[in-house]
């Protein structure tokens, strides 16, 4: 009794600090719920409904930028930046893309999307010509996100230079690595595609290789960003 009497206004103030404290976290995060409410919100009423071909209308990269803008500071603000970046890539505007998704790097470097955004990165730069440089920031994603989905896309852009290049023998190297990844995803399937398509091209290629068994049928390969 004695201690709290000598200590008593002491102990107000640190009571009158902790509400503070409280409250203001409170506040905090009551408002940022709200803001990453009102920008899914934004993000969501981009998509308009499919017309009676049952095509979706495509949403236009300054749409995306309109949500990102008004939105900054919110999970689904960056969301809106990574797809006006994609959008852009699809618009042609190569340099605008490649600009865009350095950017949403430089804020998001550790997150689960930043090797989606290297993707962009290196298409951008392939789309522009700058065959050596895609390869490095393919090459990036391989060395620094080991564990991601991307890493497969990324071995078959490499590969899909090396064959432009006449490089084969890299190629078939890549599309066997792609081929050893459990379980089969669409990359594992599409690397066998590709494989069989470059030993058809280049038979001498065949002599000691030893072919994965795929059914499924995919698309014709491209090196272009992921659709969503």
């Amino acid at each position: 009794m004695a201690w709290l009497e000598t200590h008593k206004v002491h102990l107000a103030y640190a009571g009158a600090a902790a509400l503070a404290l409280w409250l203001a976290t409170f506040t905090y995060q009551y408002v940022r719920k709200g803001k990453e409410a009102d920008a899914n919100t934004a993000l969501a009423l981009l998509n308009k409904p499919a017309d009676k071909s049952g095509k979706a209308p495509q949403i236009a990269a300054a749409d995306y930028l309109k949500v990102a803008e008004a939105h900054a500071g919110t999970a689904a603000g960056e969301r809106a930046s990574l797809f006006a970046a994609d959008r852009l890539f699809a618009e042609g505007k190569y340099a605008e893309a490649k600009a865009r998704f350095e950017k949403y790097l430089a804020a998001n470097s550790t997150a689960p999307t930043a090797p989606v955004a290297l993707m962009g990165v290196a298409a951008c730069q392939e789309a522009a010509g700058e065959a050596d440089k895609a390869v490095a920031t393919y090459e990036q994603i391989i060395s620094q996100h080991g564990s991601s989905p991307e890493v497969h896309q990324a071995r078959l852009a490499i590969a899909l230079l090396h064959e432009q290049k006449g490089r084969n023998d890299q190629a078939l190297r890549l599309y066997d690595q792609v081929l050893q990844a459990k379980p089969v995803t669409v990359w594992r399937v599409e690397a066998e595609m590709r494989r069989e398509q470059l030993l058809r091209k280049d038979p001498k290629l065949a002599v000691g290789t030893v072919t994965a068994a795929a059914s499924t049928v995919v698309t014709a390969p491209t090196n272009a960003p992921a659709k969503k």
